[in-house]
């Protein structure tokens, strides 16, 4: 047989790589298919190790996820491979000294480390001692923070790779990806249950202010009927004296009617707009309010939406803000957006997770795919700002007769 030509020798090392792209994308489907199927991070975790070391070559691999004090990690993901077991799923590692774990949380990028002799750090002195030789690392980012680290091993004097940091790297993607899925599903779940909760705290308000305010009118209303009816031909004066009563009675039942109306949907907002709904806000606000608002009707959704944003807002600066003025907003972009702003001057520091009031206001906001945030720096007042965008389905509607 004779020596092999230079023709011969790329065609193999293409071929080579070919076969090498191919295993790497049939590794990477493998991932893909599992974290769209919306499994549990941890087997995500589980699955990418695996992958990721034997489509490396590596003699072990792992997944590690940072601590909120940045100075220990949890190994979330373990392949042995070839090397012997060690820093086993649920081992907490400390994030220092000259270490791959380390330097991926201070740079953010990937790093190579091709041997653990003289290095300094716990994770280097067991690495050295379990027998491995040199590590790949690659970060896992979610939503821009450094969440954690895949990492291949390797023992004896072959480094791994030259390419390997790259394709790592795609394994961490998977594992990001995999995260702000869990995350996404998780919010919404959570945002269901308070949209549940919400919409039960409603019907008990309602039952309940219907109970204690017009039911009761209506019941001594009855009553008031029934003894004027007995009254009027034995006593007609004290007849009419208790059918006057009994007017004045229903005038007030349906007033107390006309208000529970008004805060399930306020008539204004249906006859006239969102302009003149919140100008009737502001004036009945418990400080004064300077209101810009962009006149003309908006989709119905967006109008209520941004309505109870106002309304609740306002409420907020009256009860907790000790503030002295306020100002409210309603901009529309062209026919794109809609944005609504309520500022004040009080004391600030709102959390929008420690009540449900302003957390029901993001579901409802988010629900129509828009966005809510809040900005309320101690001492300095808060902004609450809610945008909705106009799609081509959100027309704006005329006035309603």
């Amino acid at each position: 047989m004779g020596p092999v030509t230079r023709e011969q020798q790329v065609e193999e090392a293409t071929h080579e790589r070919l076969q090498r792209l191919a295993e790497e994308q049939a590794a990477l489907r493998r991932v893909a298919t599992v974290v769209a199927g919306g499994v549990e991070p941890e087997e995500v975790f589980q699955l990418v190790t695996e992958e990721a070391g034997k489509l490396l070559g590596a003699g072990a691999a792992g997944t590690i996820r940072y601590e909120p004090d940045g100075e220990s990690a949890m190994v979330v993901g373990r392949w042995h491979g070839s090397l012997p077991l060690g820093m086993e799923v649920g081992t907490r590692v400390p994030v220092s000294g000259d270490t791959g774990v380390a330097h991926v949380l201070r740079t953010g990028r990937p790093v190579r480390i091709e041997s653990f002799e003289n290095r300094r750090g716990w994770i280097a002195e067991e690495m050295h001692r379990l027998g491995f030789s040199g590590t790949v690392s690659a970060p896992i980012t979610v939503a821009g923070r450094i969440w954690g680290a895949v990492i291949v091993a390797n023992s004896g004097d072959q480094p791994m790779h030259p390419d390997t940091e790259t394709r790592l790297s795609e394994f961490a993607d998977l594992i990001a990806l995999a995260l702000a899925s869990a995350e996404a599903k998780k919010e919404l779940i959570e945002s269901r249950a308070r949209i549940v909760r919400a919409g039960d705290e409603a019907r008990r308000k309602l039952e309940r202010d219907l109970h204690d305010g017009a039911q009761q009118r209506l019941v001594s209303l009855a009553l008031s009927l029934r003894v004027a009816g007995d009254a009027i031909e034995s006593d007609p004066a004290r007849g009419r004296e208790l059918l006057d009563r009994a007017r004045a009675e229903l005038d007030h039942a349906i007033e107390d009617l006309r208000e529970l109306a008004r805060g399930i949907h306020p008539a204004v907002l249906t006859e006239r707009g969102l302009a003149a709904a919140v100008e009737l806000l502001c004036a009945r606000a418990a400080v004064p309010v300077k209101a810009e608002v962009t006149p003309g009707r908006l989709p119905l959704a967006v109008e209520a939406a941004a309505y109870y944003v106002v309304a609740e807002a306002l409420t907020n600066v009256a009860r907790y803000s000790g503030a002295s003025s306020a100002s409210v907003s309603v901009a529309l972009d062209g026919d794109q957006r809609v944005t609504v702003e309520i500022g004040d001057n009080g004391r600030g520091g709102a959390d929008p997770e420690r009540g449900s009031g302003l957390r029901g206001l993001a579901d409802r906001v988010e629900a129509l795919d828009g966005t809510f945030a809040i900005h309320s720096p101690p001492g300095k007042g808060t902004i609450v700002r809610a945008e909705f965008r106009l799609g081509p389905q959100s027309t704006v509607h005329g006035p309603q007769t």
